[in-house]
């Protein structure tokens, strides 16, 4: 059986895969050519492509989310602990408050950095036919 996985590339190195094979044949993105896999081989390397590729897109868009939501974390933590320090406030407004901010701390920031790291784990399995771990996979210890 031969192996006919089509899809698109443009010149910086994007892929994108279209949705059937008529869209392949009948339209093509503008500033993209077609382009065709035909060895497993050839499969894996464009595997691995999409995989950087998706990484490196969830990176940039979870920089660009921690920018744009850094003054009003700021704004949010600033006003809960003037909350916190407020004579009008409970016991319990206190308790919650002082966990929320343990929770939201900068260093467990860093914490949920490495899970997302990790979920770059999972897209490196082929088909859920080969396991390893993530250490292996991201080439660093967790």
């Amino acid at each position: 059986m031969a192996i006919h996985l089509y899809y698109f590339e443009n010149r910086e190195g994007d892929i994108q895969l279209p949705p059937t094979y008529e869209v392949y044949f009948t339209l093509c993105p503008k500033g993209y050519d077609r382009r065709e896999a035909n060895t497993l081989d050839e499969v894996d390397k464009l595997q691995k492509r999409l995989q950087e590729q998706t990484y490196k897109r969830c990176q940039a868009e979870q920089l660009r989310d921690e920018i744009s939501f850094a003054t009003a974390r700021r704004h949010v933590i600033d006003s809960l602990q003037a909350t916190l320090h407020s004579a009008a406030t409970s016991q319990y407004e206190r308790d919650f408050i002082r966990y929320y901010l343990e929770v939201h701390q900068p260093a467990k920031r860093e914490e949920y950095k490495k899970r997302f790291a990790c979920d770059r784990a999972f897209l490196e399995m082929r088909e859920m036919d080969k396991p390893r771990n993530p250490e292996e996979t991201l080439g660093e210890s967790l």
